[in-house]
């Protein structure tokens, strides 16, 4: 299955009318395999009722089936008989209806929630429990444009296994998102903010369809595989109309530098909310599937979380965001503060990113990967030697190769362990006071 654009024009044109979420009138469902349709026929279900847009020729092109009416297992197997004798015109269209169009949004919209099914830990769950927006609804407003439907539609017709990342990183772009314009305030933006983060993680990895290696190119082949801009470019392509901001977000949503200060008390411009948050949620996720080590102490979720802790101690996502993430998974905090301490460290570097801290989670010394001997931090005693290419840590596509490393000063300044008494609420409060300059900070 290759997206193509020419192929997104199932639900009537797009142009102005392409938000829309209603079908256009006269819009229909183009077939000229009677394989095909069938296959159609059996993706929607015997439940939803499906309407001849055109009369159903024979080859002779006599009517077998006229316009308007409804498909039924009877008439299927009339329709098989045709075909089997070679005395069937295989160009059928089927209209689409309010009813089919709704049907079709509701069965893609079960994929892409897959990520909220009940018994396993996602970051998704609680921003959709938190969600006054409620972005699952808006997942679905989104889901039946006219020009976005028939994109993820092909996907899942497909059973692409890449439509459900789609579906988790939408919510959690969206989210995020949401929660920064709540707590840093962005006015009547919020919305449209929210609305595009969702939309860019819908489509923020759209050239990996039909991709059998789309794990591997999204995690470890970032940059060879350049999913990001051919993601952007065939966006545009599919759906020509998104304005150029959410196009902009999907051609860097995935984040290699470190732009920001720890403890910057700043706030994102309203243009680049979706972008952190869409950045950011990709992030998450490929942590949670580069997590090779199964024998450490942690669970996935701490691990994802000690992970992020990092990522903001090397200032590579907004400050604010960890204030999001504490308020939102109290009981994980802990573990997240961690990480963010041995970031911080890291982020101490002259010559960042070089200074990676290990083993991890529990990390004790910091080698420098860059072999920075002129650095007043670089301790040639007592080197690590890595044996074998080993992931980098919290920095999924790089690798350490083997050789010998040289120690870094700065691990005098790790955190000595998880202070499991600290609460995200006390945290905030410090944090409260020293913006303040209030007694105690």
């Amino acid at each position: 299955m290759t997206l193509k654009p020419e192929d997104n024009v199932d639900s009537g044109p797009a142009g102005d009318a392409g938000a829309e979420t209603t079908p256009a009138s006269g819009a229909t469902f183009q077939f000229t395999s009677f394989k095909e349709f069938l296959q159609f026929v059996a993706y929607v279900g015997d439940d939803v009722q499906m309407e001849f847009a055109e009369p159903v020729l024979d080859a002779a092109g006599a009517a077998l089936v006229q316009k308007g009416v409804h498909m039924r297992a009877t008439l299927q197997k009339s329709l098989q008989q045709f075909f089997d004798r070679g005395n069937l015109n295989e160009n059928i269209l089927i209209a689409d209806t309010a009813t089919l169009h709704n049907a079709l949004r509701d069965r893609v919209c079960r994929t892409l929630l897959r990520c909220l099914e009940p018994g396993r830990f996602h970051v998704a769950q609680a921003l959709a429990d938190a969600s006054q927006i409620n972005i699952r609804g808006m997942l679905a407003s989104v889901v039946g444009r006219r020009d976005i439907l028939p994109v993820v539609l092909k996907l899942d017709k497909s059973e692409d296994p890449i439509l459900p990342h789609l579906g988790e990183v939408a919510l959690v772009a969206a989210g995020l998102a949401e929660q920064y314009c709540k707590h840093a305030g962005s006015g009547t933006l919020t919305r449209e903010i929210v609305r595009n983060a969702m939309i860019g993680g819908l489509l923020h990895d759209i050239a990996l369809a039909d991709d059998d290696d789309f794990l591997l190119n999204d995690i470890e082949k970032i940059s060879e595989s350049a999913h990001a801009g051919r993601s952007a470019a065939l966006t545009r392509q599919l759906v020509p109309d998104l304005p150029a901001e959410v196009t902009d977000i999907i051609e860097h949503h995935h984040r290699t530098s470190a732009p920001y200060e720890p403890e910057t008390d700043s706030q994102l411009s309203a243009q680049a909310i979706a972008g952190e948050a869409l950045a950011l949620a990709e992030y998450i996720f490929v942590q949670l599937r580069s997590q090779y080590k199964k024998d450490e102490k942690m669970n996935s979720a701490e691990l994802l979380f000690y992970d992020l802790g990092r990522a903001f101690g090397q200032g590579r996502f907004h400050p604010q965001f960890k204030k999001i993430a504490a308020r939102l998974w109290e009981k994980l905090f802990a573990t997240l503060h961690y990480g963010y301490e041995i970031g911080v460290v890291e982020n101490r570097c002259p010559k960042k990113p070089s200074a990676i801290a290990y083993p991890t989670p529990r990390c004790t010394q910091i080698m420098c990967h860059r072999h920075v001997t002129a650095c007043e931090h670089y301790d040639s005693q007592f080197p690590l030697e890595v044996l074998q290419a080993t992931r980098f840590p919290g920095r999924p596509g790089v690798m350490i190769d083997p050789g010998k490393y040289g120690k870094c000063r700065l691990a005098a300044a790790l955190p000595k362990g998880i202070n499991e008494k600290l609460t995200a609420d006390a945290w905030l409060r410090q944090n409260q006071q020293a913006a303040s300059g209030e007694p105690g900070a």
